[in-house]
């Protein structure tokens, strides 16, 4: 950049020498052959060095941007639920793409900027001084202040619009995703023209805050080309002036004025780079905060878990951060290897909590449940996901194939082993009557295939991890009939003898061959029981299980 700099002011003064040649009429043919040589060496030497750091600069600004992608995906992967009730996902989105490509424009061109502006234009200016004249430089210069001055002035404003901009921009891209993934909902209830609405003001929105940046913007260009042009008539005044007194040559005159011209470039850069660099540090701001941002989780310990032979939850409560009321109100339960857990109870009672926090979603509140007798934040968070296979209520199907889907539950399954998964979560004999079979793509978030199809998926999913020692299932038989129900229960059976598995279901007839059955009713177990011992017992349980007998015999 030094290099390209020096050459690229270097032929003006070769060409003042040939013009002062000329009127001192002392120019022969070798002078001029040896000028010219000269300025060709010098302009190919420019171009190449120019491009050389032109190009090894903008690879480093392609590196930024890879680098922040793979630390804030890096970030996303590790945090847990508690982060993203804090950054909505269009905003994340936002933030991982516009942010991030406004910083790479940062590295690249606002360094390239930045660097001519300051390093090209001070070889400018002590070419004006040194082979021309001091006194005519600084007169030429007398302006400038006055552009620096608004410079960061409407810089410090582009740095506080633009991060405006950029929330209204993260805001409808939440719109966008909202309405996408609620389509469905949307049709049904008749509602596009009001969701329309609804969009096109957050659009109008993002359209008024980008409006506001670039009038902003737009300041610039104007007052630079103003600025300039007093300059040029100061100079060329007195230039004109030093000329008549012989102060200074015809040559440096008239190189004084390509000087002049040459700054054009870095002083309209100014502007540029000032913009660029307000609306770097607004993307690096939004950035950092991402990569900031904590899940509040407690630290994981550096214990190996091996084998899992109990699990206890030992006077157990838990509220989440935004809510006093407690969803898990002094809970106790000890689970042996090999157990099936059956969990049941009111909507609202706690079940889905007591699976999450068994995963670690959210910070403790105060106990924590024990594995082997020792606190599960006490072992290697990696050991403990490897341990436990789980079928959420949410089903979490990639945009891919059903083979690739299934293979996040083992990457090394074999064929025949994929469609043993799949019988035994009674999903093979639909695989096999569709044109693609494994190759079949389930499209964004399984919308492809039907309610049952993505349960049964994502439980045969679940049976390939063999490495899992929990299986924890959150009303995964839902959309199933009861017969196909009914098939399941036995595969599971025999998949999960020597597993602990929870169970969560509205359908008492899922959890009918449990080892153990807990009834949750506000954070609280209100039951306990075989299926056998809970029938006999007055209860909820029971009152369940006859209306639920007389509902099956309608």
């Amino acid at each position: 950049m030094v290099i390209a700099s020096i050459l690229a002011v270097a032929p003006t003064y070769i060409i003042r020498l040939i013009i002062d040649a000329i009127v001192q009429k002392n120019l022969t043919t070798r002078i001029l052959i040896t000028y010219i040589t000269f300025f060709a060496l010098i302009i190919i030497l420019a171009y190449l060095t120019e491009a050389i750091w032109t190009f090894f600069l903008f690879i480093g600004s392609y590196d930024i941007q890879k680098e922040l992608r793979n630390d804030l995906m890096t970030h996303f992967l590790k945090m847990g639920a508690p982060f993203y009730h804090r950054f909505r996902t269009g905003d994340l989105i936002t933030r991982s793409s516009d942010d991030v490509r406004v910083m790479g424009m940062t590295v690249g061109y606002g360094l390239m900027v930045f660097l001519n502006t300051s390093l090209y234009l001070t070889f400018i200016v002590l070419m004006m001084m040194v082979t021309v004249s001091w006194q005519l430089t600084l007169f030429a210069l007398i302006p400038m202040p006055i552009l620096v001055y608004f410079i960061f002035k409407w810089g410090s404003e582009v740095d506080a619009k633009f991060t405006e901009a950029q929330n209204s921009v993260s805001e409808m891209n939440n719109e966008v995703l909202e309405i996408i993934d609620g389509l469905r909902v949307v049709r049904a209830f008749g509602l596009e023209d009001s969701v329309s609405q609804k969009f096109d003001e957050k659009v109008l929105e993002s359209r008024k805050q980008n409006d506001i940046v670039a009038e902003i913007d737009s300041r610039f260009m104007p007052l630079i080309t103003i600025i300039l042009a007093i300059s040029y008539v100061f100079s060329f005044g007195l230039g004109a002036f030093f000329v008549a007194h012989h102060q200074i040559s015809i040559g440096a005159m008239v190189s004084f004025q390509v000087y002049l011209t040459m700054i054009v470039w870095p002083m309209i850069s100014a502007g540029d780079l000032v913009n660029t660099m307000q609306q770097g540090a607004a993307s690096w701001r939004r950035i950092n905060e991402v990569l900031k941002t904590d899940d509040n989780l407690e630290l994981s310990g550096n214990l190996s878990l091996q084998k899992i032979s109990t699990i206890a939850f030992i006077n157990f409560h838990f509220k989440y951060d935004c809510n006093d009321r407690a969803v898990l109100n002094g809970l106790n339960l000890t689970v042996k290897s090999g157990q099936v857990i059956g969990i049941v109870g009111k909507t609202g009672s706690g079940k889905t909590t007591l699976l999450r926090q068994l995963g670690h979603r959210y910070p403790y509140s105060s106990e924590v449940p024990l594995i082997n007798g020792q606190p599960l934040t006490s072992y290697s968070t990696t050991d403990l996901r490897k341990k436990i296979a789980e079928v959420p209520q949410e089903h979490t199907l990639f945009s891919r194939t059903i083979r690739e889907n299934l293979l996040f539950g083992n990457s090394e399954a074999s064929e025949k082993t994929l469609w043993q998964a799949l019988e035994k979560a009674c999903l093979a004999d639909d695989i096999k009557r569709m044109k693609d079979g494994l190759e079949t793509l389930v499209g964004e978030k399984g919308i492809s295939l039907f309610g049952g199809q993505k349960q049964r998926l994502s439980l045969a999913r679940a049976f390939l991890r063999n490495t899992s020692e929990i299986l924890l299932l959150d009303d995964a038989l839902s959309a199933v009939d009861a017969k196909t129900e009914q098939v399941i229960i036995n595969n599971l059976k025999n998949q999960v003898s020597n597993k602990i598995s929870f169970i969560i279901s509205h359908r008492l007839s899922t959890i009918t061959d449990a080892d153990w059955i807990i009834v949750l009713d506000d954070g609280k177990i209100i039951q306990s029981g075989t299926h056998q011992s809970l029938i006999k017992e007055s209860g909820w349980y029971q009152e369940q299980y006859h209306h639920q007998q007389i509902k099956e015999e309608k």
